[in-house]
């Protein structure tokens, strides 16, 4: 078997709320993307 990598992003949850209350506009939540190793045998992001 080989490796597995995934792209995700992962993105800011105080920063959805803070958008979602008019606080922040939608360009201001913080955000990156990026490749992981992936645990198939897993179940969780951790």
């Amino acid at each position: 078997m080989g490796l597995v990598y995934a792209e995700i992003e992962l993105i800011s949850g105080e920063d959805l709320v803070l958008q979602r209350k008019g606080y922040i506009n939608e360009g201001e939540i913080k955000r990156e993307r990026v490749t992981a190793l992936i645990d198939t045998g897993a179940y969780m992001l951790a």
